[in-house]
């Protein structure tokens, strides 16, 4: 069933899976890992991800998400423009991000400001960002540093943009190739005090009591996306199979265990 990112979203101390698709197998593997554990899950696109155009796959998504028998909200992760954001409510995406994040706090106010009035004219939620998490999807490990996320500035932005949920730069980086994680928890624990829900980005590579801490401080949404193209990645090259539906079926699969796995785990179920 169709649900914005308020009707998913859980209580303090779990969080939900926000997973990055790039197809629609993917999208149905997730589900599938949703609805066998009976938990509410949220599918992602990124439009800097690739794949096809969000106008060919939000018609399949919408319909996935709506004949699903658990909670399902479509979400467009890191809007990069105001464009974006119309774009993906006019598909009939239920949330939206407008990833402000590296610009300065003035105009990314204004710009999420913004979103947030048309995202409510179409019932939708919104998702911001302050301090931006560092890294990408190319070979190289990013060098980049973490811009952290100001206490001060992220409660000024929520009373100035009215958004849904945040999302927090605390250690993590986006991408495939990463070097170590430092996790700056103490951080954590001061913004797990502002009156919003947190959103973890670059959440890959990070072991079961990472996941713990983070969620017990305050995280209640949490994004994947790298762990999933590695897993897909990995099985297309150890299955030996001489049809292409038998490729698929098997890829499908290790998503589905994938999720389940990290639903459980953040879940704490």
């Amino acid at each position: 069933m169709l649900a914005t990112l308020r009707e998913v979203l859980p209580e303090k101390g779990r969080a939900v899976g926000a997973f990055d698709v790039v197809g629609l197998e993917w999208a149905e593997a997730i589900l599938e890992g949703a609805e066998t554990l009976g938990l509410p899950v949220i599918l992602s696109v990124a439009p800097h991800l690739g794949g096809p155009p969000l106008r060919a796959l939000a018609p399949g998504l919408r319909v996935l998400a709506e004949e699903a028998r658990v909670p399902v909200a479509l979400h467009l992760d890191h809007g990069e423009n105001l464009r974006e954001v119309v774009e993906a409510l006019r598909f009939g995406f239920t949330s939206v991000m407008l990833d402000g994040s590296h610009l300065p706090l003035e105009e990314n106010i204004h710009l999420t400001r913004l979103a947030v009035e048309v995202a409510r004219a179409y019932g939708a939620t919104v998702e911001g960002e302050v301090g931006a998490v560092p890294g990408g999807y190319g070979g190289e490990v990013s060098q980049e540093l973490v811009a952290y996320t100001d206490p001060v500035e992220a409660r000024r932005y929520l009373e100035e943009t009215g958004v849904d949920a945040l999302a927090v730069s605390i250690g993590t980086r986006h991408g495939l190739h990463k070097g170590p994680v430092r996790l700056n928890l103490p951080l954590l624990e001061e913004l797990g005090q502002l009156p919003v829900p947190l959103v973890l980005h670059g959440a890959s590579g990070l072991s079961p009591e990472e996941y713990r801490a983070l969620v017990a401080r305050g995280i209640r949404k949490i994004n994947l996306y790298a762990d999933l193209a590695l897993e897909a990645a990995s099985v297309l090259k150890k299955v030996e199979a001489e049809d292409y539906l038998s490729l698929v079926a098997a890829m499908k699969e290790g998503l589905k265990d994938l999720a389940m796995a990290r639903m459980r785990l953040w879940w704490g179920s």
